[in-house]
């Protein structure tokens, strides 16, 4: 894939021009980037594979569906409205890789109209080998299907802008105004998981939702292997059900690698006993 080649091409540039010389000292090393476990990959296979991952971490299946062709996500709530989210394997046909990555991290689609639902205010801080796999993958898929209509805006919907919704341009300004607390280079890449998945539904600081979702300082009443556990099974430890968060649980956060689980319970649970 073009962009997963753009990448492995500009690293391997880099250390071409690093001058280990005797007459000239050394360039410093940059922190390694904060990536999901695979987003080290070599080849356009692995870019993809990886992306496979993300697209459910990310929960982009959730809403567009497996083979990416889109549905009415909210078909289950028909006083939300009908939240159509659209076809990408048509999209991607009419988007260059500038194009998605403008709005994943800007919020701005490429007829620039005022674009809802889809949580590019956390999306916007993916890596830039993450991102590319996620954009790799979805073009790996065949343009089928039709395109859906606009989304309809319902009760639910306008209920959601009370609690602090906004349009994407709203939401990624915002998100980068405030981001999460930084709790140092021990808890980076727990903070970097975190940014881009638990934002969504928990809001840009982890402050939660009024009515929607809670803020995660209730992290501090669980243990590591409680969290463990709701990450992977969905049971909770004041109830086994708790709606949406076990459902993602299951669905989504399963997919997380141990290793990704480990830093992600790590940070919520460091933010969470942070002094107040």
């Amino acid at each position: 894939m073009r962009l997963i080649a753009t990448i492995l091409a500009a690293t391997s540039l880099s250390a071409c021009d690093r001058n280990t010389s005797d007459e000239q000292p050394v360039a410093e090393e940059r922190p390694a980037a904060l990536i999901y476990d695979g987003g080290d990959y070599k080849t356009d296979t692995e870019g993809l594979a990886h992306g496979k991952r993300l697209a459910i971490i990310l929960d982009c299946t959730g809403c567009h569906g497996d083979r990416l062709q889109g549905y009415n996500a909210t078909t289950d709530e028909p006083d939300y409205g009908d939240m159509n989210a659209p076809n990408l394997t048509l999209i991607a046909q009419q988007y260059s890789d500038d194009d998605f990555r403008r709005l994943l991290r800007d919020g701005v689609p490429k007829d620039r109209r005022e674009f809802w639902f889809m949580p590019v205010e956390s999306f916007q801080f993916l890596s830039e080998a993450d991102m590319a796999a996620v954009i790799a993958y979805v073009r790996s898929f065949k343009p089928e299907g039709k395109q859906l209509p606009p989304i309809k805006k319902g009760k639910g919907f306008y209920e959601d802008v009370e609690r602090g919704f906004g349009n994407a341009r709203q939401q990624v300004a915002r998100y980068r105004a405030r981001p999460l607390p930084d709790l140092g280079a021990q808890h980076a890449r727990g903070r970097y998981l975190t940014q881009t998945v638990c934002t969504a539904c928990h809001n840009g600081e982890l402050q939660g939702y009024p009515g929607f979702s809670p803020n995660l300082d209730i992290a501090g009443a669980y243990s590591p292997d409680e969290l463990n556990t709701l990450l992977t099974t969905g049971r909770g430890k004041s109830k086994a059900d708790l709606g949406m968060m076990s459902e993602m649980s299951r669905d989504v956060f399963s997919h997380f690698t141990p290793r990704e689980r480990q830093a992600i319970i790590a940070y919520v649970k460091a933010r969470a006993d942070r002094p107040q």
